[in-house]
């Protein structure tokens, strides 16, 4: 128990009980509860911190039952000695009942079931409140525990999102020198700006959305010039709440799968991106051909697997996934909780 505990206890002890009789008591009665108030106290603080932690490993067993029982024993024994000494009982009796003769036998069991009551009392609020606290700090370990094994598995996502990506836009940028050198120029610009980004975040679990935003848009306008004529890019990036966090890097396989799967040389293709709010939900929609040539393609790789798994870690039950095909077009929209 705490000092608040505590003092509800003496109040009851040593104010409330007495105020119930009906006669005003002797001295006696007074130091006695003092004596059983220190008792108790004694008892509370030797079963949660030297009786539990020893006697107790899992759970109640029949070691603490017969301490229980004996240390209520004893605590009813000593009071009654004292009890004894002090003679209370009678000159109790005496300032309630004047006229009549004390008898003690007719007192001596109530008296013991009131002390076991109090001394059972105190030894149950122990044992909870030391339940409590083992089992507080076990969840304050299995937090930590969980938490550093997202974050592991965060830093193992995030390690494998950058080769990947810096993989795909180097391939871009390649392929550039041998069509437009001027916008190869260009792109590696842009290269360079988010390459800094993804080493300025690398540590982060959040970032601004303005900055997120700004990344995506360097990534489409890079990969813009890479696409053939017959591919026409669309895309328009929300500038709302800018200040608003959100994990680094979590949109951008999702737009990534467009121009992996959406995009062929035969025919006339568009792709579609566009992000927005929805009340408190960011949302970011994409839209590209399904191409029947890519779609044995469509599960293999790591990005839309590692961007699953990482808004399930970050964002759990504050995310809604959805994709479907509709007259050859697939759509795909991912909403995130963020405001």
């Amino acid at each position: 128990m705490d000092i608040m505990g505590w003092s509800l206890l003496a109040i009851v002890l040593l104010v409330i009980i007495p105020m119930l009789y009906p006669a005003e008591l002797p001295l006696v009665y007074h130091i006695y509860h003092i004596i059983l108030f220190v008792v108790l106290f004694i008892v509370y603080y030797l079963n949660t911190n030297i009786i539990i932690p020893n006697v107790i490993k899992r759970g109640i067993n029949l070691n603490y039952i017969l301490l229980f029982l004996g240390i209520c024993a004893l605590v009813i024994s000593l009071m009654n000695f004292i009890g004894n000494e002090l003679n209370i009982r009678a000159l109790v009796y005496q300032s309630l009942y004047p006229n009549e003769e004390y008898r003690p036998e007719e007192k001596k069991s109530y008296i013991n079931y009131y002390l076991f009551f109090q001394t059972a009392l105190v030894l149950s609020v122990g044992y909870i409140n030391q339940s409590y606290r083992k089992w507080n700090l076990e969840e304050l370990k299995n937090n930590e525990l969980r938490e550093r094994k997202a974050k592991a598995e965060l830093e193992t996502l995030k390690a494998q999102i950058q080769p990947h990506f810096f993989f795909n836009t180097l391939n871009t940028i390649y392929a550039l020198t041998h069509t437009d050198l001027e916008k190869s120029q260009e792109a590696i610009l842009k290269l360079s700006k988010m390459m800094r980004y993804v080493m300025n975040e690398e540590n982060k679990f959040y970032v601004k959305l303005a900055e997120e935003t700004s990344f995506i848009h360097n990534y489409l306008e890079l990969m813009s010039h890479r696409l053939p004529k017959n591919v026409k890019l669309s895309y328009e990036l929300t500038e709302e709440h800018p200040e608003t966090q959100i994990a680094p890097m979590i949109l951008l396989n999702f737009i990534e799968n467009c121009f992996k799967h959406g995009v062929s040389t035969e025919h006339e293709c568009l792709i579609n991106i566009s992000t927005h709010f929805e009340g408190d939900y960011f949302v970011l929609s994409t839209e590209n051909d399904w191409l029947k040539n890519h779609q044995s393609n469509k599960s293999k790789g790591i990005g839309i697997n590692n961007s699953k798994k990482r808004l399930e870690i970050i964002y759990p039950e504050k995310h809604k996934l959805e994709y479907e095909v509709k007259k050859n077009r697939y759509h795909s929209s991912l909403k995130i909780k963020l405001v």
